[in-house]
């Protein structure tokens, strides 16, 4: 996977959340798309990695990726990794958000 920034929005990470395109996004329970699990698998098919590179480039373990899989909620810097990901990664952003997350952002 080519991790170069894209056109993609501008992400940061504060201390009280995440920041994309200007905006900062609530990323707790009840936040992410009722299909998350389908998503990361999709977001770590659009990456081209396996899922321990998957891990691995999101900085956490192998272990706590497969927790996700099974239906954990990924939360703090975790979930911030996870979406600095997804930002990368052409349409990553709406795989793993949903499609129009972006414009959503945009209208508020």
């Amino acid at each position: 996977m080519d991790c170069r920034r894209t056109s993609s929005p501008r992400l940061t990470a504060r201390s009280n959340g995440l920041v994309v395109a200007g905006r900062r996004v609530p990323y707790g329970s009840g936040v992410l798309p009722e299909d998350f699990i389908e998503r990361l698998q999709r977001l770590k098919e659009a990456t081209g990695l396996t899922w321990n590179g998957f891990a691995e480039a999101i900085g956490v373990d192998p272990k706590q990726v497969l927790r996700w899989r099974q239906g954990t909620e990924p939360c703090g810097g975790a979930m911030r990794s996870l979406v600095g990901l997804a930002g990368r990664v052409p349409g990553g952003l709406d795989i793993i958000m949903g499609r129009g997350f972006l414009a959503s952002l945009r209208e508020n």
